[in-house]
């Protein structure tokens, strides 16, 4: 890979001699050859290419220049290993050494391999990023609440019981069951439902409504016809100028985010269909073509159902970017982003009570008797973008979280006085609060890094917020790593030793953990946390569905929303036009494409979850074309 000459005497070696352009590029050539070659023979996904250790692995071949002997196999499984260990062993341990500072929460979901165990991940959680711990074979006993405050119990002693601030996990019965027994036992620390999860709940709910349905299912009708017909697509790109599907890491987050990105394309799709290539085209006169130009082309019944859809979804889609999006710490934030939800849907529906107590009562029944918990009203009020604001919330229960949150983790006296007296410093902004660059900077910076700044007269105070804001709601960074394990438990390696294996999940795991922040920290305005860089080949959105079966639905959900539809019109056409993407997100990945099999997927919600089974997806795994079984 040497693109250079080195010309070498005895005086030593003389400058270095550039290769002509043209055999610079047909040396590039060979070269992107053999590393194709490389990635085809081993069955390596293409996006690999995009990881920063390829990057770095190729510009050390290249500083080595010609003869560079390979490592053996026995090599990498060896001694390279064991550094690679100690490498990532050293980034966690930056990460680690922040912890008694700032608090953390434990993080933690259950899955299955490909041998059918059953296994339970571990991870840990703060403002510096996410590490995780380990892994746990549960198979005897992972529907056992018992053992899992069990299991919960000892990584809790494991990291520290003054460190532990919360742990969050789904609200499967469980897991519900296993978290109030570890507050009854550890009072020093709360239990708290996935947020992620939660809102999914919600907007799955709300995504059964007829009116949703009939939206999302002619969407995807629209959508499945232009990627299954390479110059529909091609004459797609051209006229959009950019590609139509939002490819999310989850179900619903790739239908909402697509079909905002089909409003967004309303006027461009409908120059498509009436332009002279479409008129042209053998498509534009089969039956497949017809039906989806009618489907652009209806300002009567679909545009509407759009814009109800987006109308409201999108601002419970806007909790769920803040909670998922990882880019700051969401605690702070929750509170006031569900209050704030309610109300922007409210007003999307003109304030008719009627047309937004669906949705309202949907929310609602999630929040008050699943999701809402002291440590969300207690960051409201130590977050000043809301304490401060003109439109700040009196609701007593605000109050109330700040203490009972004071009550269970500050057990000095001394301290907890301290903080009362602080308090009013805070609420009334004196010292360096009422400083003009505390007052310039307190709706737009992070509020952990505020507290940073501006706490230092507060002290005690300061320590305590920092604490509580610092805090995550999401335990999706266990689910979204399951493809970390699939790479490593195949047929193909379960001989490796279980320390071997153990090293390979520990270095794989943390490595993408860590590029993840990075990324989702380096984020700029205009770019959405909630989309992934790459699509399933057997997206639901991509793979040609089973037509029967969504005409039929098209035509039930028709007939359900034909009284609504009137409605529909009228605020659609007072609507304005939103820019920001939707998403509904739902766990464990999209439907399967007619060539494989079709898998039911619905999320666990505690009030229909039965004891005694678990919900299950299966999936093809990539790797050895054998199944995979997860459990949600």
């Amino acid at each position: 890979m040497d693109r250079h000459v080195h010309v070498v005497s005895e005086g030593g070696s003389q400058p270095t001699e550039t290769m002509p352009p043209v055999s610079a590029k047909e040396h590039r050539n060979q070269v992107c050859l053999d590393i194709g070659r490389f990635f085809y023979e081993n069955g390596i996904p293409f996006h690999a290419a995009t990881s920063p250790s390829f990057t770095s692995m190729l510009r050390s071949v290249g500083n080595f220049g010609r003869g560079l002997k390979p490592p053996t196999m026995h090599e990498l499984r060896t001694w390279i290993l064991k550094e690679e260990v100690k490498t990532t062993t050293e980034m966690v341990n930056d990460i680690k050494a922040t912890w008694k500072t700032t608090g953390v929460s434990l993080l933690s979901d259950g899955w299955s391999d490909m041998r059918n165990r059953s296994l339970i991940n571990f991870l840990v959680n703060n403002q510096y990023g996410t590490v995780f711990l380990k892994t746990v074979d549960a198979s005897n006993c992972v529907k056992d609440a018992d053992k899992i405050f069990e299991l919960l119990d000892g990584v809790i002693e494991e990291i520290g019981e003054d460190i532990v601030v919360q742990v969050v996990t789904d609200n499967a019965s469980n897991y519900k069951k296993a978290g109030e027994m570890l507050m009854k036992k550890r009072k020093k620390l709360y239990w708290t439902p996935c947020a992620a999860h939660c809102i999914d709940l919600m907007l799955e709910k709300i995504g059964e409504l007829p009116q949703h349905k009939n939206a999302l299912l002619k969407a995807k009708k629209v959508s499945n016809f232009i990627y299954n017909h390479n110059w529909v697509l091609s004459l797609a790109r051209k006229i959009l100028g950019k590609d139509l599907l939002r490819p999310a890491a989850t179900r619903f987050a790739t239908a909402f985010l697509t079909i905002q990105s089909l409003y967004d394309s309303k006027d461009a799709l409908q120059q498509m269909f009436v332009s002279n290539d479409w008129k042209n085209c053998a498509w534009a006169k089969k039956d497949d073509g017809k039906n989806v130009k009618k489907i652009i082309m209806d300002e009567r019944t679909f545009w509407p159902s759009v814009v109800y859809t987006l109308q409201t979804t999108s601002p419970l889609v806007e909790v769920l970017r803040i909670v998922d999006g990882e880019q700051t710490p969401a605690m702070g934030f929750l509170y006031g982003a569900m209050d704030g939800c309610k109300e922007k849907i409210a007003k999307n529906l003109n304030n008719v009570q009627a047309s937004y107590k669906e949705i309202w009562d949907i929310i609602d029944e999630k929040w008050d008797f699943q999701m809402h918990r002291a440590l969300h009203a207690a960051a409201y009020y130590l977050n000043p973008k809301f304490r401060w604001s003109p439109d700040v919330s009196q609701h007593p229960e605000i109050k109330r979280g700040l203490y009972d949150v004071m009550e269970r983790l500050v057990k000095d006296n001394g301290v907890y006085m301290k903080i009362e007296e602080q308090l009013i410093l805070y609420r009334e902004k004196k010292g360096l609060f009422g400083y003009r660059g505390s007052l310039a900077t307190y709706q737009t910076r992070p509020p952990v890094l505020w507290w940073g700044e501006y706490g230092d007269d507060t002290p005690e105070l300061k320590a305590f917020a920092m604490k509580i804001l610092g805090l995550t709601c999401s335990a999706s960074a266990c689910e979204r790593n399951w493809s970390t394990f699939n790479q490593v438990h195949t047929k193909r390696r379960n001989r490796l030793t279980t320390e071997r294996m153990d090293d390979l999940v520990f270095i794989m795991y943390n490595r993408k953990l860590k590029q993840k922040f990075v990324k989702r920290s380096n984020l700029k305005e205009d770019e959405d946390p909630l989309l992934v860089e790459n699509v399933m080949s057997d997206d639901e959105w991509i793979a040609d569905p089973s037509d029967d079966d969504d005409e039929d639905a098209i035509q039930v959900d028709a007939a359900n929303v034909e009284e609504s539809d009137e409605v529909i019109r009228t605020r659609g056409s007072r609507a304005t036009k939103s820019r920001r993407g939707g998403g509904m997100i739902e766990r464990g990945g999209g439907s399967s494409s007619s060539k494989k099999r079709k898998a039911a997927l619905h999320l666990i919600d505690e009030a229909d979850e039965d004891e005694d089974d678990e919900d299950w997806v299966e999936e093809d795994c990539e790797d050895d074309e054998d199944d995979v079984r997860y459990a949600i």
